[in-house]
């Protein structure tokens, strides 16, 4: 095996703002060690390796940095103070791209600059831009055509200067194809958009070729052509509710999802789930429809991460989706998947080398390849774990050194840390369910005070093994914390995700209730101290939770969680056209033929059920769960008199990005579980299950 040379000194230039090490005669974990902004975050090397560039805090506000690694100088690149850069990309060698959300909307400024800060251009100009060199200022609403919305199609890395985006038309989800110029902003309209196209994919020669195209009333087809002066015609059509559009949003049968262009520019990479109920990945020639072997396929899971494109300003692509590594030939290297842990299963002999090479250096990390050089030879490597938020080294592959960049959250110490267990349990029906628990360091899993954490979603989403920032701070005031992958979670298959499907309130929360009881005839938690805290479908969850099963817990966090099923407009989900809205419920559960139903497991008609105390927490600006759903729960919880106390941003949106608006819900959550985790004796009953709501067909 070849050996790396570790040079564990920290690249000069960064180490001078790093903060200090944490007192060994710390009790617990500072709120701002482990829930700030890291000091280091998403850090690339430039295409040709002159330049490291990361996210790092500046006026408590995520900014871009920069390192010339020839000169060793580092410079700010932005100067956020109102809202932080959330996504960037090296769009040229020498021009970057970066994303800036305004007030929690989830509407993104795109800006393109060069690596010395230089010939800023606005790409996107949206509400609340903010002023970060001259001539650029406030930013306005769209006022013209060119200041429409858009997203990402692909970065031409054959072509200097352009770059290809889809122009939306308002909230439609369609949008004509532009090529911009990211050295002058000149726009011109590459593709007009006749074929109600709501996806593009684009050859490496920048021609468009393929398309996923719907409208109101006809299913989902892929629109192909052979080249720019060709026919479209279609070589796929699915389901109307196939979820090809967006990884969240609606039921799913099979069908099959272009992912790239091989090299040769005629063969597709595919994501199918034809006649695979966890989906494969194969190769398909769309000129004659002929379909290539299996490339990958796995017992469990689906390769990819649905959340890797997951509202990231629109910067990210869709083979980092589907879990597509290429290397630098452009060959297909590698497929990334996540079943109890996250793994890459390597096709390229030289990759799988290398990764074995950098398991033996780094030891007791997970070791990811997070950024390379055009030609391969330089690469940023991620070490990080459930218990260690991560450090950033940089490999050199031609001399084998590999040197330190920096830490994630250098305050942070692993060893302080809670593991995360991978586990599985069976359902009332048999069903296994697979989820985690994250055990505080040094205690037992023995009778433990625990919270259980439900992710949001809920189709497509699920847990994942790594660092949060969310169960390390749970854990480290000493509680254990649940989280499960419920049937409707994304990632196990269409059978999994599908059993999920208009089961909010039933299905689903009774996989949550199962993995309480589970963890109680374990012992693993005390059963007069369990608490729920979700955020998003995770707060309605909660409020299920305290309504269907009040025994069960002693408190409750509903953080920017639906409480109304029934609200008008309340639970649409920001992914969706417009043309969905009034068509579909978020539930799956139409309005009308199923209003019993809706109304039987929707948690504001039975608000008198709550035995435990209640915090909740919204922001004024959420697009997915608005803010009169909080008003509705409040106005019953005041009528039906119960124990509640309430967090609201005027600026946020779903869920709390601005450091301070975070850190002070933090700390009113630590507050309000101590209060009310020592439950007095007598006032939550935990014994035989009530059932305090009676479910249609069950």
């Amino acid at each position: 095996m070849r050996q790396f040379l570790l040079l564990l000194v920290g690249v000069s230039a960064l180490t001078c703002w790093a903060p200090a090490a944490p007192s060994p005669a710390a009790t617990l974990p500072a709120l701002a060690d482990l829930l700030a902004d890291p000091e280091m975050q998403a850090v690339q090397i430039s295409p040709t390796g002159r330049y490291l560039t990361w996210l790092a805090p500046r006026n408590q506000r995520m900014n871009l940095a920069i390192l010339d690694r020839e000169t060793r100088k580092m410079r700010w690149l932005t100067d956020m103070k109102i809202e932080s850069v959330v996504a960037y990309v090296w769009a040229k060698p020498d021009r970057i791209l970066f994303a800036q959300q305004f007030g929690g909307r989830e509407q993104y400024g795109m800006f393109a600059c060069s690596p010395d800060g230089s010939n800023l251009l606005t790409i996107n100009k949206l509400e609340g831009v903010e002023a970060t060199a001259d001539g650029l200022g406030e930013g306005d609403a769209p006022s013209s055509e060119r200041d429409l919305p858009k997203t990402l199609i692909s970065l031409l890395s054959k072509d200097p200067e352009h770059i290809l985006m889809n122009r939306l038309r308002g909230n439609s989800g369609l949008g004509d194809v532009i090529k911009v110029n990211l050295r002058t902003g000149r726009e011109t309209i590459h593709e007009q958009n006749h074929i109600n196209a709501r996806v593009w994919l684009a050859d490496s020669k920048g021609v468009i070729r393929l398309a996923i195209c719907t409208d109101f009333e006809k299913p989902v087809q892929v629109m192909y052509r052979a080249s720019e002066s060709s026919d479209w015609r279609a070589i796929g059509e699915f389901s109307r509710e196939v979820s090809l559009l967006f990884e969240e949003a609606s039921p799913i049968d099979p069908h099959w999802r272009p992912s790239v262009f091989a090299k040769d520019d005629r063969t597709l990479y595919v994501k199918t789930f034809m006649e695979h109920d966890r989906a494969v990945i194969r190769t398909l020639d769309p000129e004659t429809g002929t379909w290539g072997p299996i490339l990958f396929e796995h017992p469990r899971v689906e390769p990819g991460d649905r959340l890797a494109n997951y509202r990231r300003g629109g910067l990210a692509s869709r083979a980092a989706v589907d879990g597509l590594i290429f290397n630098p030939a452009g060959d297909l290297a590698g497929v990334s998947f996540h079943d109890d842990y996250p793994e890459v299963r390597w096709l390229d002999p030289a990759m799988a080398q290398l990764q074995r090479d950098l398991d033996g250096a780094l030891a007791g990390t997970r070791n990811f390849i997070a950024s390379a050089t055009r030609d391969g030879q330089v690469m940023v490597i991620l070490a990080a774990s459930d218990r260690d938020p991560g450090t950033y080294y940089l490999y050199d592959a031609g001399k084998q050194e590999m040197s330190k960049i920096g830490k994630a959250r250098p305050k942070v110490d692993p060893a302080r840390m809670a593991e995360m267990r991978p586990i599985r349990f069976p359902a009332r029906d048999g069903l296994e369910i697979p989820g985690y628990i994250s055990v505080p360091a040094g205690r037992e899993l023995r009778n433990l005070p625990m919270i259980l954490v439900p992710h949001g979603g809920p189709y497509g989403p699920r847990d994942q093994w790594g660092w949060s920032e969310q169960v390390q701070f749970l854990a480290s005031r000493g509680y254990a914390v649940l989280q499960v992958n419920y049937r409707g979670s994304g990632g196990y298959g269409l059978a999994f995700q599908r059993g999920g499907y208009r089961e909010w309130g039933g299905k689903m929360q009774d996989d949550l209730t199962d993995a309480v009881r589970w963890c109680v005839a374990q012992g693993y938690a005390d059963p007069a101290r369990v608490g729920i805290f979700g955020a998003s479908y995770g707060g309605y969850a909660t409020m299920a939770g305290l309504t269907f099963t009040p025994e069960l817990y002693c408190l409750g966090i509903n953080y920017v969680g639906v409480a109304d099923l029934e609200l008008r407009g309340g639970g649409r989900s920001f992914a969706l056209p417009r043309i969905f809205e009034e068509t579909r419920s978020f539930t799956n559960l139409d309005p009308v033929k199923d209003a019993a139903r809706l109304s039987a497991v929707n948690p504001i008609n039975h608000i008198a059920a709550i035995r435990a105390p209640l915090m909740a927490a919204y922001g004024k600006n959420d697009p997915r769960v608005r803010f009169d759903q909080w008003q509705k729960l409040e106005s019953r919880l005041r009528q039906h008199r119960k124990e509640y106390e309430a967090i609201i941003e005027e600026n946020e949106g779903h869920g709390f990005r601005k450091l301070e608006n975070k850190l002070e819900f933090y700390a009113k959550v630590e507050a309000f579980l101590a209060r009310n985790m020592n439950v007095p004796e007598g006032r939550v009953k935990v014994g035989t299950p009530v059932e305090v709501v009676p479910r249609p067909g069950q």
